[in-house]
């Protein structure tokens, strides 16, 4: 029974070192598959992942006035929101509208107007995601 007690343990210890530990979660990069499965849709972004925090300050979309569990699931993706009652850059259609702006500052920022930190485009893309945002574009105050 001890021939077979070494090699046991030899073979689980091996195969405990092979299996990766559970570290935190990664950013997942752009393209890749984003909360709700699919893939960053680009094609509702006027900007890149590296042209993100190209702006005053912020990036803005519309939402329809009034959904609260539309807001509370977009709160969820992107807890620092703010609402604005403008049109914005994002063309809100109000009062059917409201317009949000997610800060892009040091936090969301690799440098000030540079890129937008992997957390922040799986953010952005999170939010895009969501078939009742129309597009997401740059905030330019004039």
């Amino acid at each position: 029974m001890r021939r077979f007690a070494m090699p046991c343990l030899l073979l689980a210890a091996l195969s405990a070192c092979a299996t990766p530990s559970p570290g935190p979660p990664r950013a997942r990069p752009s393209g890749a598959p984003s909360v709700q499965g699919e893939a960053c849709p680009t094609h509702k972004l006027r900007f890149s992942r590296e042209t993100g925090c190209m702006n005053d300050g912020s990036v803005e979309f519309c939402l329809p006035t009034g959904d609260e569990a539309l807001l509370a699931r977009v709160k969820a993706l992107a807890p620092s929101i703010e609402a604005n009652p403008s049109r914005g850059r994002a063309g809100c259609d109000l009062p059917k509208e409201t317009l949000y702006f997610i800060p892009t500052g040091e936090t969301e920022c690799e440098a000030r107007h540079g890129a937008l930190t992997p957390a922040a485009w799986t953010m952005v893309c999170d939010v895009a995601a969501l078939p009742e945002v129309r597009k997401l574009v740059p905030t330019w105050y004039e």
